[in-house]
């Protein structure tokens, strides 16, 4: 995986705390960070499967 720029993970950050920031209960923080985690395993999954099939070329 490449490593990402300081302006990637100054975005990143805005995105997730913008995000939190409308939520009302700390559930509902709880709630977002599983739907981040669960899209963010399905990334890296794919990531893996990406590098897998470059390194067969």
């Amino acid at each position: 995986m490449e490593t990402m720029t300081d302006k990637q993970v100054r975005f990143l950050t805005w995105l997730i705390t913008t995000a939190t920031d409308k939520c009302t209960s700390i559930e509902e923080v709880h709630e977002l960070n599983q739907e981040i985690r669960k899209h963010s395993d399905g990334l890296i999954d794919l990531t893996k499967k990406g590098e897998e099939e470059k390194s067969k070329e």
